[in-house]
């Protein structure tokens, strides 16, 4: 499956966007900054797992450091 992100800057674009769309018979929903965010995050994280240079372990422990700094 393919996903193409199209970033909109209100809400009547944003519209203009899901309905072209549907008219070509594409699926399409929207993302808030949040969830692309997370998105984003879980992506990097999944890929430092099978990355040669870390683990996921490893970059939990350097979040973890990171947040108890505070």
């Amino acid at each position: 499956m393919e996903y193409i992100l199209i970033p909109s800057a209100s809400k009547s674009e944003t519209t203009f966007f899901l309905s072209l769309l549907k008219k070509m018979q594409k699926e399409a929903s929207t993302l808030s900054s949040d969830e692309m965010e997370d998105l984003a995050f879980m992506t990097a994280l999944k890929e430092a797992e099978q990355s040669a240079k870390g683990s996921l372990s490893k970059v939990k422990a350097n979040l973890s450091k990171v947040a108890s700094a505070k």
